[in-house]
């Protein structure tokens, strides 16, 4: 199916790929609205027609994620002041289940907040994830990222433009990079142009990115550009391969409140995972010291995720989870079994012992 679809007469729909940098491969696509500027004038000036445009572009990039490559997400921009419109509430609610969606946050107003909290608790009640960030000149701000908890937190272009030449840009993407990762978030760089800007994010670990250096707007699922896969480390994610070794089987299941209805009848366990349709993990509920069953977010970590790096985004998590097992899963974000801390803390203090 063509990935490009006519909203308006003059609007058209493309897609950015946004490159997982630890592997070098497509994470996924940016919806990008093309049209006239007419148009373009008109939703700036006109909440009804921001609404009908957002709508008619969350429907055509919902339509084309049937078409979707395998493990790759899709980013929809998402105006804040049009978040609970019936319009758009309408075409998300319909497609059912929002898991492998992000819905980009522009245009972010605290004060609005209150009347959009509705709309977007039913969205990640669907399974979708919310990006967050500032415009292409301006810092994320700390009240959207804190109130509301994005998984991906976006650095515009003037935060990336001569990273490799600015100490002080790569220590404000480091304390950035900091406080994401104690909301289990990512940082995606936007507007990287060059092979040493590329370079020097994936020497801060910056997982994911996008810009012309690594692709443009295409009509279909475009591949990243063969010179930012070229330009990136032969691998920017040391393994160790201990997680293997620390990974425990769990209970698993589909459905989150069927799960609830059966556990005060179980005995034998203490955690199960609920996932989702594609065996990937979307909530962990943990026995507490009362027998109560306690919901937790998930934070999911790869099976070659270095030891080290797992417990330290385990300790950046909120104190009141901070200790709650992690989900392993495999590079396609199938889940295979839970991690715990103390197994995980217990192997860092021996190997360094042993060292």
């Amino acid at each position: 199916m063509d990935t490009v679809d006519t909203l308006e007469p003059t609007c058209r729909i493309a897609y950015l790929p946004i490159l997982d940098v630890a592997r070098g491969v497509a994470a996924g696509y940016q919806a990008v609205v093309q049209s006239d500027a007419g148009m373009l004038e008109r939703a700036d000036r006109s909440p009804e027609a921001k609404a009908e445009v957002t709508a008619a572009a969350a429907r055509t990039a919902l339509e084309a994620f049937a078409t979707l490559p395998p493990n790759t997400f899709i980013s929809i921009p998402t105006p804040f002041p049009v978040l609970a419109d019936p319009r758009v509430r309408e075409v998300l609610t319909r497609h059912g289940s929002l898991a492998g969606i992000i819905l980009d946050i522009v245009e972010f107003s605290a004060a609005q907040l209150d009347t959009a909290a509705g709309a977007l608790a039913a969205y990640r009640d669907a399974g979708a994830l919310l990006a967050v960030g500032g415009q292409e000149a301006a810092q994320p701000e700390l009240t959207s990222i804190v109130r509301l908890k994005p998984a991906v937190v976006r650095l515009g272009r003037a935060w990336v433009r001569g990273v490799d030449r600015s100490e002080a840009k790569r220590s404000a993407i480091e304390v950035t990079g900091r406080l994401a990762s104690q909301l289990d978030a990512w940082i995606l760089a936007e507007g990287v142009s060059t092979s040493a800007e590329l370079r020097a994010l994936a020497g801060l670990d910056v997982p994911l990115a996008q810009g012309s250096f690594i692709g443009e707007p295409q009509q279909f699922w475009p591949d990243i550009e063969l010179k930012a896969r070229t330009a990136l480390p032969a691998c920017t994610m040391p393994t160790d391969g201990v997680l293997r070794e620390l990974l425990q089987r769990a209970y698993t299941a589909t459905n989150l409140e069927a799960a609830r209805s059966v556990l005060p009848e179980t005995t034998g366990f203490d955690v199960l995972v609920v996932l989702d349709d594609h065996s990937r993990p979307v909530a962990l509920l943990e026995q507490d010291v009362v027998g109560e069953w306690v919901t937790s977010p998930v934070l999911a970590v790869n099976i070659d995720t270095p030891v080290a790096d797992a417990v330290e985004r385990a300790m950046a998590r909120p104190r009141d989870v901070r200790f709650t097992p992690l989900a392993c899963t495999d590079h396609a974000g199938r889940f295979l079994g839970v991690l715990r801390i103390e197994r995980l803390m217990s192997h860092l203090t021996t190997a360094t012992a042993a060292g």
